[in-house]
């Protein structure tokens, strides 16, 4: 029981973290939409309302919501467990991830350096990893918050080697204190 309480307290946990993310993400066009609609208030107060304004008004309104809706999308498909293995770029995994906390870091000030130079296409669970990411680079997130660093930056690169690859991810946070280095993939340990 106690096991089972504990895999759903992960799983709220994760399911608020991204819902914190899916929030960064419409906040820019939630409010464009909201001055959108202020302005033709405005416009029409004024008598200046005609249609070619209303239209222009609307495709803009129309892309906004479009990247509301492919942001759910994006989310859906990031958390959705793979079922089968497939073929997929390590590159493109890593940009999906960073571009779904790119909002909530820039608001905190974390830079996120991305020296990815060569692609590599790998057989495995494409979600699997990229959530693996999330987990890594938002613990970066929460040691610079906790720990109030300056300029934070996190360093993402990749390393081919004898026919393997490393992502290699590093930070200005501090490091992790030697008396806890060694329960860190010890299960429910936070």
């Amino acid at each position: 029981k106690q096991e089972q309480l504990l895999i759903q307290q992960s799983k709220l946990a994760e399911m608020g973290e991204m819902i914190s993310m899916i929030a960064h993400q419409w906040r820019q066009p939630l409010s464009a939409l909201s001055t959108i609609t202020q302005n033709i208030h405005l416009s029409h107060s004024l008598g200046k309302l005609d249609t070619q304004y209303l239209d222009k008004q609307r495709i803009l309104s129309n892309a906004l919501t479009e990247k509301m809706s492919k942001t759910i999308d994006d989310f859906r498909n990031f958390f959705k467990p793979n079922k089968e293995k497939h073929a997929f770029s390590i590159k493109s995994a890593i940009q999906q991830t960073i571009f779904l906390i790119d909002d909530s870091f820039q608001s905190n000030s974390i830079k996120i350096t991305n020296q990815i130079l060569d692609d590599v296409i790998i057989y495995g669970f494409e979600s699997e990893l990229s959530q693996v990411l999330l987990n890594i680079i938002t613990n970066s997130k929460d040691a610079f918050l906790e720990s109030k660093v300056k300029n934070p930056n996190i360093t993402i690169k990749t390393k081919k080697s004898e026919g393997n690859i490393q992502i290699l991810i590093s930070d200005n946070a501090g490091g992790i204190e030697d008396k806890i280095i060694n329960k860190i993939f010890e299960p429910y340990f936070t």
